[in-house]
C-alpha cells in the first residue's frame, strides 16, 4: 500500500489480517504505541492474552488502513462515538466510513467513502448452539427455515444468519439497540440472491441494501452489509494485509 490508497465513491475494500498468532512482542509494545489512551485502557480490561492480541492488531488495522486512505499519521487519526458507541473518523472535507470485526484468527475492516457499511467474521468452528440461539434470537421465519435443513447443515447456515444479522445492525450503527427478531433474511435462493425483510418499525427501507457472504478462510465465516446513497450495487473487493514493521501493516 502507497500514502492516500485510492477509494473511489461507489467501491467498498474489506481488508483482511491474521495476524494475531504471529506478532511478537515486539510488535505488540509498538502497536500499543499508536492507540490513545482510551485504546489502551480497553486493551487492558481483557483477561486474556489472546484477547488482548486481537484487540491490538485490529487497532492498528484500523489506524494503518485508515491512515493511507487519509493521509493523516496513524497515530494522529480521531474518533468519535455515535449514542451507540459506532465510532466514527473524525476528519474535516471529507467521509470515510468504516466498520470493524474480529473473532479468533481473524480481522475484518471494511471501508467506503460514503455510506452505510457493517462487516462482521466468526470463527464456524467455535462452540455454538445453533438451534438454541435461533430459537431465542432469530425471527421466526429464520429459525423455522434453520430447523427444515438436515442437522449436518444447521451448522453451516446458522453463521451464515449470525454474520448477515450483526453486518446489518452494524451498518445501522445501532448494534443490538436493534431487536434481532425484527428483520429476517431469506436464503433460500443462494448467496448470490439475498433478501432480507425488516419489520415497520425499525423504520429503514429495505431499498438499497446490498449483502454478501464470504468464506475467507476454510474456518471463518464473513457478511457485509452495505448501502450506498446513490442505490447502486457497490463493488467490493477484498484485500489481505499482514504485519511488517511495528509502525505499519505491509
Amino acid at each position: 500500500m502507497t500514502p492516500q490508497t485510492n477509494l473511489p465513491r461507489g467501491e467498498v475494500h474489506v481488508w483482511l489480517c491474521a495476524a494475531e498468532t504471529t506478532v511478537d512482542a515486539d510488535w505488540l509494545a509498538a502497536a500499543r504505541g499508536l492507540m490513545n489512551a482510551e485504546e489502551q485502557a480497553r486493551q487492558d480490561r481483557f483477561v486474556f492474552e489472546r484477547n488482548r492480541r486481537q484487540f491490538a492488531v485490529a487497532r492498528v488495522l484500523v489506524r494503518q488502513i485508515l491512515a493511507d486512505y487519509t493521509g493523516i499519521a496513524a497515530s494522529e487519526l480521531c474518533f468519535s462515538a455515535n449514542s451507540y458507541g459506532r465510532p466514527a473518523l473524525v476528519i474535516a472535507g471529507e467521509r470515510v466510513e468504516f466498520n470493524l470485526s474480529h473473532t479468533d484468527g481473524l480481522a475484518a475492516l471494511a471501508v467506503t467513502r460514503i455510506g452505510e457499511v457493517g462487516v462482521d467474521v466468526e470463527d464456524a468452528e467455535r462452540r455454538s448452539r445453533p438451534e438454541e440461539v435461533a430459537d431465542h434470537f432469530f425471527a421466526p421465519s429464520e429459525a423455522a427455515s434453520l430447523m427444515a435443513l438436515p442437522e449436518d447443515q444447521r451448522r453451516a447456515r446458522f453463521f451464515d444468519l449470525w454474520t448477515l444479522k450483526e453486518a446489518y445492525i452494524k451498518a445501522r450503527g445501532m448494534g443490538l439497540a436493534i431487536p434481532l427478531d425484527a428483520f429476517a433474511y431469506d436464503l433460500s435462493r443462494g448467496r448470490a440472491a439475498i433478501d432480507l425483510a425488516i419489520d415497520a418499525s425499525l423504520g429503514d427501507p429495505r431499498a438499497g441494501w446490498q449483502f454478501h457472504l464470504e468464506d475467507p478462510t476454510p474456518r471463518h465465516r464473513l457478511a457485509l452489509a452495505v448501502r450506498l446513497p446513490e442505490g447502486h450495487a457497490p463493488k467490493v473487493s477484498y484485500r489481505w494485509v499482514g504485519p511488517a514493521e511495528p509502525g505499519r501493516l505491509g
